[in-house]
């Protein structure tokens, strides 16, 4: 397993994102225990990350991995966020240093922990000053309760805003072979100011797996039909040869286009961590063997003139 210590701790290249195991509209039925054995079998595979958050299912997604970790804590670097918050018709943005304080003390809670290794700003809130958000994170942090700051679909100017007002470790945003372009500035501001970049979507919500061979019908709010737009049109059809593009090139190291999508990504310059999807063990160690092989230099070139 590949291994970064920008930030201080020792931390996998490759991450587990427990998204998926919130299950319910988003992601579809995942069986509980099916979830537990994937972060085990991650962990057994040398993952130490494990991100989640309390919007995944409505808290599912964090009681799961609480459960899992037990007894494993020290062998974790956990993530989780705040911001997001469940609403009738749609999710509720809120980052009033009140909300932050409720929302820390039930992941805590939830996750059977005394501790965040990294605790992220989910996503951006036009309602409340940065400053104040930042300023309870302050607070928390001195009395144990995280150990690291971060911010995830932050703008550069966003970025930098928040950087003037605290130390911000860790930048977590949406990128793959599919979706390159959008971040690179903010890629290059994490390099050029030892900020660790972490990747999520890799995989494009699954379709870089090339486990789609045709356009699906999917549920209205399956996530695939509102976050990762590439399962429609000539969206569909150009992400479907990515991903066979991707499967020929793993082909001589016997991997899969999954483990492609993550190689690819894992390559690029600033790219710290990239996270990855699982909800059993066998995806887990699929994913995780990403770890074993890496694309040459000639290989990378080709893709980047593909798809950058």
């Amino acid at each position: 397993m590949l291994y970064t210590q920008k930030s201080g701790l020792k931390i996998s290249r490759l991450g587990l994102g427990t998204w998926a195991m919130g299950a319910g509209k988003d992601w579809g039925p995942a069986d509980k225990n099916d979830c537990i054995g994937a972060i085990h079998a991650a962990l057994d595979a040398g993952v130490n990350l494990i991100d989640t958050a309390p919007i995944y299912g409505n808290f599912r997604s964090e009681l799961i991995v609480g459960e899992a970790i037990k007894g494993e804590r020290d062998k974790v670097v956990l993530a989780t966020k705040c911001g997001l918050q469940p609403g009738q018709r749609a999710v509720r943005f809120d980052l009033s240093p009140k909300a932050v304080r409720a929302e820390i003390e039930a992941s805590l809670k939830r996750l059977d922990t005394d501790y965040i290794d990294i605790y992220f700003i989910h996503w951006p809130d036009r309602n409340t000053p940065l400053a104040d958000t930042l300023s309870e994170f302050e607070k928390i942090k001195r009395e144990g309760k995280i150990r690291l700051c971060g911010v995830c679909n932050f703008s550069l100017s966003q970025l930098k805003e928040a950087c003037e007002i605290t130390d911000i470790s860790f930048v977590q945003n949406e990128f793959s072979l599919l979706k390159n372009e959008q971040s690179k500035e903010i890629i290059a501001f994490c390099g050029q100011n030892d900020k660790t970049f972490m990747a999520y979507g890799v995989l494009g919500g699954g379709i870089l797996s090339g486990k789609y061979k045709k356009e699906p019908c999917l549920p209205k709010y399956s996530v695939k039909s509102f976050f990762y737009k590439f399962y429609k049109g000539a969206a569909f059809e150009k992400a479907r040869q990515a991903a066979e593009l991707l499967s020929q090139a793993a082909q001589k190291y016997n991997g899969d286009p999954a483990q492609a999508a993550l190689n690819y990504a894992l390559a690029q310059k600033g790219v710290d961590i990239a996270l990855f999807g699982a909800r059993n063990p066998r995806q887990a160690l699929q994913n995780a063997r990403a770890a074993d092989w890496s694309f040459n230099p000639k290989e990378l070139e080709f893709l980047n003139e593909r798809y950058a």
